[in-house]
Order: structure tokens, then sequence, then C-alpha cells
């Protein structure tokens, strides 16, 4: 049991390299795809710059209190294996939703919330489950990693990621329904934003393919 903390510890951290790594190939390589080649790619990407320099202050400012705030957090402290395990799995299913949602998004997926040139609704795939399954996954990864750490400091990370991310869903719910209309609207009312159902409903049988933004 002496040995289990760590190893899940090294398992949790790994689905954060693999999530982090498969997001800046993922970026690079759509993005090429979708602006003709490296130039247009690192054209397009100044017009976001702002944007991400913001969201990678905001990271740096939440790690620095959370730093300076560890004697609160370790009194959340509380560990078990069960639970451990139990983050483990959530981690490794979530990272795994994590990739495939970002596959599947291709060339119109962007650090903004956005819409791309020739911007499809997508609702197949991952986008069958949930609206925003690339929001789902970093929430079960960041809530998996609290298990797996036993809570403490672990804690305030699914408590910043919530209201972010629910900020991120009325914003894009915001920008489909004014592109897609109606179409948008049905897909609302049958697949739930990030929590999937227990028996999800059948797709419409005129949907056009699979969730545009995560």
């Amino acid at each position: 049991m002496n040995s289990l903390r760590p190893a899940l510890a090294a398992l949790t951290g790994a689905c954060f390299l693999v999530f982090a790594a498969a997001w800046l190939l993922g970026a690079a390589y759509f993005g090429i795809r979708a602006n003709g080649g490296v130039r247009g790619w690192l054209r397009a990407s100044r017009s976001s710059a702002s944007h991400r320099v913001l969201l990678i202050a905001g990271v740096g400012l939440f790690f620095f209190v959370v730093r300076h705030t560890r004697g609160f957090w370790e009194h959340l402290q509380f560990w078990e294996p069960e639970l451990a395990l139990l983050g483990a799995l959530l981690a490794l299913l979530s990272t795994a939703l994590l990739l495939w949602s970002r596959w599947v998004l291709g060339t119109m997926w962007d650090s903004v919330p956005s819409l791309q040139q020739n911007h499809e609704l997508r609702t197949n795939g991952p986008y069958r489950l949930v609206r925003h399954p690339i929001y789902t996954g970093i929430l079960g990864l960041v809530t998996g990693s609290m298990l797996t750490g036993g809570f403490g400091f672990w804690t305030a990370f699914p408590i910043a990621a919530l209201p972010w991310l629910l900020r991120r869903v009325r914003i894009e719910d915001a920008l489909m329904a004014g592109e897609f209309g109606a179409a948008y609207d049905a897909y609302r009312s049958r697949v739930p934003a990030l929590i999937p159902r227990l028996r999800p409903t059948h797709p419409h049988p005129h949907g056009v393919g699979d969730g545009g933004r995560p």
C-alpha cells in the first residue's frame, strides 16, 4: 500500500503530460491544415495571442494563490486507496475522452470561443454524449487528480475549473445557437452540456455530423 500512492500520482501526472502534449501537437497539426501552412497558422495565431496570454497569466495566478495558502488546503487532506483508485480510473477515462474529442473536432477547435470558417455542427462521436466533451474531460481529469492526491491542495483545481468551464459553456452555446439556430436548439434539448445521461438519447436522423466546439 505504501507504493500505491506514488504510483497513482505518477499515473495521474502522466495523464496531464499526455493531455498537454496532444493539445500542443494537435493545435499545430490542425492549425497548419486549416491555414494552408505554417505561416498561415502563425499569422492566425497572433489574433488570439492576447487571450492566450491572459489564460496563462490566470493559471499562474492560480498556482501562486494555491502555493501561498497551502496551510488552508492541508486541513482538507484525506487519502483513501479506494478513492485514489477511482480517481486514477477517472483520470485515465477523462484523458481518453479529451484525445478523442480533440481529434473529432479537428480544425474547428480554438483556444478562444469562436466560430471557424465553414464551421460544422458536430453531433456524433463524443458529442452524442455531451455537448462539450473537452470540458467534461478537463473536469474529470482535475477531479480524478483530487481523488488520487487525497484532496488537500488538489481540491482547489476543480473548484477553480468549474466556474471557468461553465462560463465557456454559456458563451459557446450562445455562439452555436446563433450560427445554427433551430438545429442547435434541438441538439441542446436532447444532449446535456457536461454530464452524460445514463441512457443517452438517439441522435436526430438529420444531424449534421460531430459537435462543433468542445
